[in-house]
């Protein structure tokens, strides 16, 4: 079924309305549209088009919307306000994604916002940015319900009707004693179902995990994912509750670590910016860093044959096969590194289970040899019908595929041994590497058994 993008189906009516100045019109059909759909349609706006459309939404829905834009987007649309509306952005704003937009700003703007909150979500927005960058203390927010262990169920109930308004969760509650150290979690269906009478203490469970500040983001997205949470909490270096990381901001950071990943295994470094919006100077200096050293080393594969130079002169015929080899040997290593990275990144393998993964995949590097060793020998012998040549090519495949395997499965692994991101462990570098390999054991085999 295909996606209905209502961003496109909007755009030309707002424009319309815009044209005609029907701006009363305007603002009573952007009440209609989810808040994502409209976050989607702004970005199709020019500016100006867009600063106007936002100044047109109710209150609660523009401050939706806002949190849904890019951070160059935000920072674009600040430029345009007058401090009042920036204020009423600042402080109607989740603690979590106001630090997300202040740490993307330059620091001359965050002084200048930071100033026009009042003392106390000022402090607060301070303690949320001094946290480590990706760390769980910056994704959190502070808003959540906690209740005290002698409390009753009565006065749980008034205490999340006052503040429950504020929160970015109530349906999971987080239990604390008189000096805020956590102790356990409670739902909103427990407690509603509970006697009027019964202690909060006699329905708190115990959480068979706890986040701390410094703990990296990627960590907090595999505790939620793991065991199924809205809220996970987060701590700080005496268990006192400090902030909790919910589920939709964890989603955020599944993303932006995917995409960090797939940029990494392109040989390239990651960038924030979306990709219209990305400096392309800027852009073109994260890909260009990694193909300069993917250039420099595969002149390697140059040495090799300028060293074997006096075998391709022998038997003219092993250049035809120099092509298939080499992408075998990039291909196979490719596979078993992207198994092995998404693997190691998912917990489904660690460093202490290294040698069953070896082994593993050293048999199935055997496995792919044979098949791959006999389609070359049969390409060979239709082509060529050499048969020292058939059996040197398809030993050659047979050896090159186990190698590859071998080398896609160990790198990423001996990276993570090393405390590097196995992602950085690309397609580009493994086949690089298997090209010079690869043309090292096509011409020592074809020495042997062609005698030259």
């Amino acid at each position: 079924m295909e996606k209905v993008h209502w961003y496109k189906i909007l755009t030309p009516d707002i424009r319309d309305m815009i044209a005609n100045k029907d701006l009363k019109e305007l603002r009573n059909f952007l009440t209609k549209p989810h808040p994502a759909d409209i976050a989607e349609m702004l970005k199709e706006l020019n500016p100006s088009e867009r600063v106007l459309v936002f100044r047109l939404l109710y209150k609660e829905t523009a401050i939706e919307v806002f949190a849904l834009l890019e951070p160059d987007e935000e920072e674009e649309l600040l430029y345009h306000f007058t401090e009042g509306k920036v204020k009423e952005i600042l402080m109607e704003m989740d603690p979590d994604d106001r630090t997300q937009l202040l740490d993307e700003l330059p620091a001359s703007m965050v002084k200048t916002f930071l100033r026009l909150l009042p003392s106390e979500k000022r402090e607060e927005a301070n303690i949320l940015l001094n946290y480590p960058p990706n760390s769980a203390g910056r994704l959190m927010t502070t808003e959540y319900v906690d209740l005290k262990l002698d409390m009753t169920v009565s006065e749980a109930l008034q205490r999340i009707r006052e503040t429950g308004t504020d929160r970015e969760t109530i349906y999971t509650c987080y239990v604390v004693d008189n000096t805020s150290n956590l102790c356990g979690v409670t739902t909103l269906k427990d407690i509603i179902l509970a006697p009027q009478e019964k202690k909060i203490e006699e329905i708190t469970n115990k959480i068979p995990f706890r986040l701390k500040t410094s703990d990296d983001q990627e960590n907090a997205a595999k505790i939620i994912q793991k065991y199924d949470l809205l809220a996970a909490p987060v701590v700080d270096s005496q268990n006192r509750l400090v902030g909790i990381i919910t589920v939709d901001d964890v989603l955020d950071v599944v993303e932006e670590e995917a995409t960090e990943d797939f940029h990494k295994m392109a040989a390239m470094q990651s960038t924030d910016e979306s990709y219209f919006r990305g400096n392309f100077a800027r852009l073109l200096s994260k890909r260009v860093v990694w193909l300069v050293v993917l250039i420099l080393a595969a002149t390697l594969s140059g040495k090799v044959l300028k060293s074997f130079s006096f075998a391709l002169s022998s038997v003219m015929a092993l250049a035809y096969f120099i092509p298939m080899l080499t992408g075998a040997g990039g291909n196979i290593g490719s596979q078993s590194s992207t198994l092995v990275i998404r693997a190691l990144a998912t917990g489904e393998i660690t460093l202490k289970q290294w040698a069953a993964v070896v082994w593993r995949e050293a048999i199935m590097g055997v496995a792919l040899g044979l098949i791959l060793g006999a389609v070359a020998f049969s390409v060979e012998m239709v082509l060529i019908r050499d048969l020292l040549l058939g059996i040197t090519v398809a030993s050659a495949v047979t050896v090159i595929s186990i190698v590859g395997n071998t080398v896609g499965t160990v790198t990423p692994m001996l990276f993570k041994f090393i405390k590097l991101d196995p992602a950085f462990v690309s397609s580009p570098l493994i086949a690089t590497i298997l090209d010079v390999t690869s043309l090292l054991i096509y011409f020592t085999i074809a020495a042997k058994i062609m005698t030259i």
